[in-house]
Order: structure tokens, then C-alpha cells, then sequence
């Protein structure tokens, strides 16, 4: 062991606290992480399939536009009410993520549905002529 570092027995229930990192959020905010949903994105020879983690959420709550093969996923909620006793260490109500298309990706034909806390997005394959075209896709 280094000097300094701390070993098991030095680390019980009562010294541990939550960490948190700097951000460009208001210093007062009990959430001062700005926290991305995690994804998956799966390809098969027929679709991509791409899965967000985003429990909490509504199905209204989320924005998804395809323009020129750019995926464009974004979720805002505004009915958050924080107390300043409270500790969050997710806030997963206001983020935007976007992903580069590949050529075959059809966007006119995509759907979205929301279930269980997680945005799945499927994307069909095949089709490269409507690829640059503009899609919003609604959450099901």
C-alpha cells in the first residue's frame, strides 16, 4: 500500500460521502453532475437497434429527429422539484445525444417505443434513397 491510501478497515458506513465533480451547473443545485443515459446499439442484417437507459421518464418527454443521417435523441422534463436536503446523484430529466447514421439506414421507416425505463429505437435497412431526408420519429 502507498502511504496515505486509505485500506478497508479505514473505510466504514459512517466516513464515506457522496462525490461530486465540478460542472457548469448553479452551485447550489443538490444534482451537480450532468448525467448522459447509458446506450446500446445492436446491428442486424435487417435494422439497428439502438436502447436507452432512461428510467423516470414519460414517453412525451423525449425529442427524436433524424435530419441529413444525424440521430438526434433529446429528453426534457420539467416537473422536478429538488429539496435542498435531498442527495441526487442521477438526473436524468434534460440531455440530447447524437449518432451518425450509416448509408443504409432507412430513417423514413424508424419507430421508437418507450417501455420499462429504456427508449428503444429501431431503424430498418435497405433503403438509401430517403437516407438524407428529414424524419421525426414519435415515442410509442
Amino acid at each position: 500500500m502507498y502511504p496515505g491510501t486509505a485500506t478497508k478497515k479505514d473505510i466504514t458506513p459512517k466516513n464515506t460521502r457522496a462525490l461530486y465533480f465540478k460542472s457548469n451547473k448553479d452551485s447550489n443545485d443538490p444534482c451537480p453532475v450532468q448525467v448522459i443515459p447509458a446506450v446500446n446499439i445492436e446491428e442486424t442484417p435487417a435494422q439497428y437497434l439502438i436502447v436507452i437507459g432512461a428510467p423516470g421518464l414519460y414517453r412525451e418527454d423525449f425529442s427524436i429527429e433524424i435530419k441529413e443521417s444525424l440521430l438526434s435523441i433529446s429528453a426534457k422534463r420539467e416537473t422536478v422539484v429538488y429539496s435542498p436536503n435531498d442527495r441526487w446523484e442521477y438526473d436524468l430529466t434534460d440531455w440530447t445525444r447524437n449518432f451518425a447514421l450509416p448509408e443504409d439506414a432507412d430513417v423514413m421507416l424508424a419507430h421508437a417505443k418507450y417501455e420499462n425505463g429504456e427508449l428503444i429505437i429501431r431503424i430498418p435497412r435497405g433503403n438509401t434513397i430517403g437516407n438524407k431526408a428529414k424524419a421525426i420519429v414519435y415515442v410509442y
